[in-house]
């Protein structure tokens, strides 16, 4: 027997909690090995934060779309007919839109929409092409074992626009498109299963806008010398503890 609606909700609940806790694991041990300055470990605990974050993605999407007062199972079933997953966040959008603005067929536009809603509409659709879909890009090439030599689509070639894609990637640029790709999942989570949409529309908005500035204007040299020192300083004082502890005297 199927499982109900309410199982599938409960089981992708259980799913994203689950790769959360990975996700803070990993990054745990990624600032870790950053402070050590070991290499190898960095790239490689770097590259499973970047497939848990897509990941992460993948798992949000499932959630929302078995949330309580939101999709019909007609919806879900045209949003899990896209082929891929951005495009199956975009539907959900769109079927999202629909179904709060009350336009069942005509094509989503400046004329069927509000003015406000429309340009909500754009905003959220960009964030998707612009920020969501490039991350779930190198999550697939990583899932598929591409981790040092990325092919491309027909996989014939070796694809230097991924290599490139995965090097430019560090801690702190993962960290601020997991946290910019949250606050959109917000959005769309507010619009579908919420009366709150509009009233805090600004917040997430503002959230996005937050994330995307420190990912173009945080250095990661910066901060990656700042968890160097300190890891310096906690070593140092472990050792100044140890030095400074008093000798049992020996009575014997």
């Amino acid at each position: 027997m199927p499982a109900t609606d309410s199982d599938l909700y409960k089981a992708h609940v259980k799913n994203l909690r689950a790769v959360e806790a990975g996700i803070a694991q990993v990054q745990r041990d990624l600032n870790r090995a950053i402070g050590e300055g070991n290499a190898p470990l960095i790239e490689t605990l770097k590259k499973l934060f970047l497939f848990l974050s897509g990941a992460w993605a993948e798992c949000r999407l499932k959630k929302l779309i078995y949330e309580d007062k939101g999709f019909t199972s007609a919806s879900r079933s045209l949003i899990r007919s896209e082929k891929t997953q951005a495009d199956r966040w975009k539907k959900a959008l769109e079927v999202g839109y629909r179904k709060r603005y009350k336009v069942p067929k005509a094509a989503l536009s400046a004329t069927t929409l509000p003015g406000t809603a429309w340009f909500r509409f754009g905003a959220i659709q960009r964030i998707i092409s612009e920020d969501l879909e490039p991350l779930i890009s190198l999550r697939n090439t990583l899932a598929h074992g591409q981790w040092d030599r990325p092919l491309n689509s027909d996989e014939t070639d070796i694809s230097g626009a991924l290599i490139a894609q995965i090097r430019q990637e560090n801690a702190l640029s993962i960290k601020f498109k997991l946290s910019l790709i949250e606050s959109m999942s917000n959005l769309i989570h507010d619009l579908v299963s919420a009366a709150s949409f509009e009233r805090d529309f600004d917040a997430h908005y503002k959230n996005i806008i937050a994330a995307r500035t420190n990912l173009n204007k945080r250095p990661y040299e910066k901060w990656r010398q700042s968890m160097v020192e300190k890891k310096r300083r906690g070593i140092e004082k472990r050792n100044n503890a140890i030095a400074n502890c008093p000798k049992k005297e020996n009575f014997n």
